[in-house]
């Protein structure tokens, strides 16, 4: 209805004809505006389609796509995104191109193509990828790993193994380093004793992301790893023919620890009690080395992704308070000494006037008992001299058939299935009639 303003004319809205059928311009305008919405709105749903089938054909999301402006991090997708890291060229390319009305859905059609021809080829599929937590200054330890264990690591199909550091710990020697042995990756973040679990979660997200692994083991610059063992072990704890359906989480276990909370201690987590009530942690396992399955990590990267998880600042205590609403297999592996003391060798003896008798490197005896049994030790850690590390991989190195295919360790017997036992059981037979 019309109304008429004192002292003007009554005016006539404009009007459109239209097959001839005359409607109000106003009709015309709002209902062409309307359509438009509807249309604009089918075709984002249609490439919103358009893109999650191309990155489920290529099992890789497009956040980890590297661009011309990478974010400061191999992987920058929820660890970086903690940290507000956000990769501008990426934004762009799958965002920013819908905010214009002119041309949107022919642009950010040929945005996923781009995007699609730069994603990489499936990931190599190993048994174990092991993230080995390293730091600014410890290029000489990282030197002795790779002598004593890391290189032999890397068997593809089986296992690989990547140094972490924080972006801001890249000095010029670390990235000769880089570019020598190829076996750093970095995350961004802060580098103090707190920051550990940020690396810890990067480790999970990155072998997820760029590997096809079945299990992860994150460990220390300071433990030994016997990775041939490992392998062979997980394998028999299997409870899918494929290795994927494991629930497993693994170590030495610390059981009802002590939460401490004395503001300016090192280990203060006057947070974790706060948030849960608790005074002591749900069980974990110790820092200098825990397995996970690869569904288990999933499981936290997506979580992570989505709603976040609680950080404290004890590292290992946090991943079991993470996962302890999981319905998971936990193992406390004997043979996998992450404690946190120094490990494994005799004090040197002293003889009258305080010089040492002992001049070479003496294991106490129950490291030594099992460094070439058929259950041989799995991680050693708290190794504190390269010249240590390197010692004990020489001794490792020395034993013969360590690893035999015939035989169930004992510290996982209880864990390993009927079917592997029979599998073992043929072995031996085929063994001694050889």
């Amino acid at each position: 209805m019309f109304h008429r303003i004192a002292g003007s004319p009554l005016r006539r809205q404009p009007t459109v004809n239209i097959g001839g059928k005359t409607i109000s311009a106003c009709v015309f305008l709002l209902t062409l505006s309307g359509a438009l919405n509807l249309w604009l709105i089918n075709e984002r749903l249609s490439l919103a389609h358009t893109q999650t089938h191309i990155i489920q054909q290529q099992e890789l999301i497009v956040s980890t796509t590297v661009t011309e402006q990478p974010c400061p991090s191999v992987n920058c997708t929820s660890v970086c995104n903690r940290l507000k890291c956000r990769n501008p060229t990426l934004k762009q390319r799958t965002i920013g191109s819908l905010d214009a009305v002119s041309g949107v859905v022919g642009s950010a059609v040929a945005d996923v193509k781009a995007t699609a021809n730069q994603i990489s080829s499936p990931s190599e599929s190993v048994t174990l990828f092991i993230g080995i937590l390293s730091g600014r200054g410890y290029r000489h330890r990282r030197q002795a790993v790779r002598d004593a264990w890391a290189s032999k690591c890397q068997v593809q199909g089986v296992s690989a193994c990547r140094f972490v550091l924080s972006q801001e710990e890249v000095t010029p020697l670390v990235e000769e380093e880089m570019q020598q042995y190829q076996d750093i990756i970095l995350v961004h973040g802060e580098t103090n004793y707190k920051s550990i679990l940020l690396k810890s979660l990067f480790v999970l997200e990155h072998a997820v992301t760029h590997y096809d692994a079945r299990f992860i083991l994150k460990t220390d610059d300071d433990a030994f790893v016997n990775v041939p063992a490992f392998v062979q072990q997980l394998r028999l704890l299997c409870e899918s023919p494929d290795c994927r359906k494991e629930r497993l989480y693994m170590g030495k276990q610390c059981r009802r620890g002590k939460v401490i909370m004395s503001p300016g201690h090192k280990w203060d987590n006057s947070g974790y009690y706060n948030h849960t009530g608790l005074a002591t942690y749900a069980n974990y396992m110790f820092g200098g080395g825990y397995i996970v399955s690869a569904d288990v990590a999933k499981a936290l990267v997506t979580m992570e992704d989505m709603v976040k998880l609680k950080f404290t600042p004890i590292e290992d205590a946090t991943v079991g308070f993470w996962l302890m609403g999981m319905d998971i297999r936990q193992i406390d592996h004997p043979k996998m000494n992450t404690n946190f003391w120094p490990c494994c060798f005799k004090p040197p003896e002293r003889a009258t006037g305080g010089k040492p008798l002992v001049t070479a490197f003496q294991l106490d005896e129950e490291t030594e008992a099992d460094i070439c049994s058929d259950d041989p030790w799995l991680i050693l850690h708290k190794l504190d001299s390269p010249s240590k590390m390197r010692y004990i991989g020489s001794r490792f190195g020395a034993c013969r058939n360590a690893t035999s295919a015939t035989v169930i360790p004992g510290s996982i017997a209880e864990w390993v299935s009927q079917t592997d036992e029979q599998r073992l059981r043929d072995n031996r037979q085929v063994v001694s009639s050889a």
